[in-house]
């Protein structure tokens, strides 16, 4: 699933690409990709310039003016450029037009485990999903104090930063780097962190997701940004997906365990239960 810096990437391309540009045409393959419905999302869309873009959590969003665009493209959704307009279909389930002096064409892929919906600016808040995410990293709420509140619970630290509700946008990748740098167990209970413990994993949060935005997001499959490029920060991962060879730090074997349901990769050394 595309996390924080990889929605962040995307977001950008898209504004980079169509920010100013008025939608031509726009239409969706079935009812369920948006809350408008086929007969109704061209009409919302058409004669709309795509004023900005942005993210909340791991969700994109269009800033058409009276419109909001939320798309969330779940495990393997993509944003591509197509040469052309074509109808939409099963893949290229959302088609949206852009003119200009060169018309663009965007597709949003493999929507049916997402979705495109079309809010009024006003209601954004009241999306089934933004209304209950918890902080962004990079936002002032996101404080070393904010962390001690949270963290006072007795759950495994892993499955807390997880939690959308807790933190917007860290997903399974990014929550084994930053455990790592800041020398946590996946496993440990929140309660028990240190004050330096806690601070350190703040500091990571950051530290991590901005270098990953940098080099624009982690690709092992699908994940290409708007350009149709792979990202880079996988070249820089340090534990996740190495799973039996030795830290890069202390030289111990990176083992793999299930935590909150996922796949976790620690070494035992340099982040101790």
């Amino acid at each position: 699933m595309p996390e924080l810096p990889e929605v962040t990437v995307i977001a950008e391309d898209v504004r980079s690409l169509a920010g100013g540009r008025e939608v031509t045409r726009a239409a969706i393959s079935r009812d369920d990709v948006s809350n408008a419905g086929v007969a109704d999302f061209g009409e919302k869309l058409v004669g709309k310039t795509l004023e900005g873009t942005g993210r909340r959590g791991k969700i994109i969003t269009l800033d058409f003016g009276d419109v909001v665009g939320l798309v969330h493209l779940v495990i393997s959704g993509r944003v591509l450029r197509l040469p052309g307009w074509r109808e939409p279909d099963k893949i290229h389930t959302a088609v949206v037009e852009f003119g200009g002096e060169e018309p663009l064409v965007l597709a949003f892929t493999r929507l049916w485990l997402g979705y495109f919906d079309l809010y009024d600016p006003d209601g954004v808040e009241g999306h089934p999903l933004i209304e209950r995410l918890g902080p962004d990293p990079f936002s002032e709420d996101f404080t070393v104090e904010y962390l001690r509140g949270i963290f006072s619970r007795k759950a495994a630290i892993k499955g807390l930063l997880l939690d959308q509700s807790m933190i917007a946008g860290l997903g399974n990748i990014y929550v084994d780097e930053v455990l790592f740098e800041a020398g946590v167990h996946p496993t440990r209970k929140a309660n028990t962190l240190t004050e330096t413990e806690i601070e350190a994993i703040h500091r990571a949060s950051r530290d991590i997701l901005s270098r990953a935005i940098e080099l624009r997001g982690t690709t092992f499959d699908s994940y290409h940004d708007a350009f149709g490029e792979t990202g880079k920060f996988q070249h820089q991962l340090k534990v996740f997906t190495h799973a039996g060879e030795p830290c890069p730090v202390c030289g111990t074997e990176i083992t793999k365990l299930r935590v909150a349901g996922r796949g976790t990769h620690v070494c035992p050394t340099c982040q101790p239960l």
